[in-house]
Order: C-alpha cells, then sequence, then structure tokens
C-alpha cells in the first residue's frame, strides 16, 4: 500500500499546464493534471489508453469529440481509447484534475 497528499505535489506550472505522476503500475496509471487560468491540453486521443477524469478542484472545459462539456468539482468522465479529448481551464480559479489511465492493450495481455 502506499499513501500520498496531493498537497504535497500540487505544483502548477507558469508557462503551461502540469501533470504529476501518482503512483504507475502495470497498465495502471494516475496523476493529477494542473491547470491555472487560460491554461489547455490540445485535443488529442490514444489508441490504446482508457481514461477517467475525476474534477478535484475548479472547473473547466474538456471537449470529447468535438463536443465542449463543461466540467466542475466532483464531476467525473469517462474517455474510452480512440475518443479525442482536450482541456481548457476557461475560468479564473485554478483547476485539478486527478486523470487514471488504463493501457487497454496491457489489460489484453492478462
Amino acid at each position: 500500500m502506499e499513501k500520498i497528499n496531493i498537497d504535497g505535489i500540487m505544483e502548477f506550472a507558469t508557462e503551461r499546464s502540469a501533470r504529476k505522476a501518482i503512483f504507475k503500475e502495470g497498465h495502471f496509471d494516475t496523476g493529477l493534471l494542473l491547470y491555472t487560468p487560460g491554461q489547455t491540453t490540445p485535443v488529442h486521443k490514444h489508441s490504446d489508453i482508457d481514461e477517467i477524469f475525476y474534477v478535484i478542484s475548479g472547473e473547466g472545459t474538456i471537449t470529447i469529440n468535438d463536443k465542449e462539456v463543461l466540467v466542475k468539482e466532483k464531476d467525473i468522465i469517462f474517455s474510452p481509447n480512440g475518443e479525442t479529448h482536450g482541456f481548457i481551464n476557461n475560468s479564473s480559479d485554478n483547476w485539478v484534475v486527478l486523470q487514471i489511465k488504463i493501457d487497454t492493450l496491457k489489460n489484453d495481455e492478462a
């Protein structure tokens, strides 16, 4: 078992969004996505990764398959492999998102 308090890793970058790794084991990878106002992650997709995004604090917009979805604290989004997604913090506060990635290719090998 491992325990981490996220206050110790929440370091926002000034020039671009930041990802802080939490746990990585086998097909499972978690991290914090940290956005200051105006920061983005361009729309992209993964052919071999399912992702879950849980908003810890703040709010922003996730674009999923060209549809913009406003998400706020306690919202959770599932983005299966092959689906496009991108992020923008269009609020005036910091935005913290827990990212959970599951490598589907490694799952198939188990």
